[in-house]
């Protein structure tokens, strides 16, 4: 009997040195943690220059505005600083996943995330995104700061931290129970990395309070076209007068028939007087020419 205990101790002392894979058991120490997390964590990603996220209200009401919003923004997206990395994302749309449609309160989709040179990616997003009913603007807003912009480092030339922008388009207020001026004060508590340009399609001034929390630009727009044009020039950083111009080109080009005119803001380089070789042959310039009609 002794030696039957004996050789039940020696057993069990052999199998609590044998070796055991830590994640086998889901038991890890806090140095395999950290490597887990590093292996398996979001990746971070650094912009040196602006991070802009597009956040578009695609409740019932905005049907009259997201025509002009898509044409707008077809002027206006190739003229951004070549810096700007742009992203949608959606929220009160009608769609469904995996057969079933979405909680209307819970409908928040990131189309697109930051890019430079965007524009197709966002305008096929919001062509081809379906209108919803209700406007869960509290959901859309913590989708974007939580996870959009979580782990997105923007930079300047002199590599100083920059803060990433919000560009709230919407025509309404949050009506699924959440309060958009106490999340965003809560928000402010914890981080000071955003902003946020509210473009208002309205005479409400209740989302003022985004923008002044975080120290972006409120942009009433009621009714006028001319003001919904000027409010996303001033956000996206363009010149004024962006969106006149091109439209104002495009009507003469349909006129005139002729694909030999100049883009609207395209930069003439004049060629100064070039320089001669000891051989007489002119050196290499770097200046563009361009054929136009005036």
């Amino acid at each position: 009997m002794k030696k039957l205990i004996l050789k039940l101790m020696l057993m069990c002392v052999m199998i609590s040195c044998m070796p055991v894979s830590a994640g086998e058991f889901k038991v890890y120490s806090s140095k395999s943690y950290e490597q887990l997390m590093r292996l398996n964590g979001p990746s971070i990603i650094s912009i040196n220059g602006e991070a802009v996220m597009l956040l578009v209200d695609f409740s019932g009401s905005m049907g009259h505005w997201l025509p002009e919003a898509r044409e707008t923004l077809g002027y206006i997206l190739p003229k951004v600083p070549y810096k700007s990395a742009v992203g949608l994302r959606v929220f009160g749309e009608s769609r469904r996943q995996e057969g079933e449609q979405v909680e209307a309160c819970k409908a928040s989709r990131l189309v697109t995330s930051f890019k430079r040179n965007n524009q197709d990616k966002i305008s096929e997003g919001l062509t081809t995104t379906n209108l919803g009913g209700l406007t869960p603007l509290v959901y859309g807003l913590q989708q974007t700061i939580d996870e959009d912009l979580k782990n997105v480092n923007v930079f300047d030339s002199n590599t100083t931290r920059k803060k990433k922008k919000i560009i709230l388009v919407t025509d309404g207020g949050e009506n699924c129970g959440g309060d958009p001026c106490a999340y965003i004060r809560e928000v402010m508590q914890r981080r000071k990395d955003i902003k946020i340009d509210v473009i208002q399609l309205g005479n409400s001034e209740k989302l003022a309070c985004l923008a002044e929390a975080t120290g972006g630009t409120f942009h009433k727009v009621d009714g006028s076209k001319q003001k919904f044009e000027t409010a996303f020039e001033n956000s996206f950083n363009v010149p004024a007068g962006t969106v006149s111009r091109a439209k104002n080109f495009d009507s003469k080009k349909a006129n005139t028939g002729s694909l030999n005119v100049r883009s609207y803001n395209e930069k003439i380089i004049r060629p100064k007087r070039i320089k001669k070789c000891a051989n007489k042959q002119p050196l290499a310039s770097n200046y563009k020419f361009v054929n136009y009609n005036d």
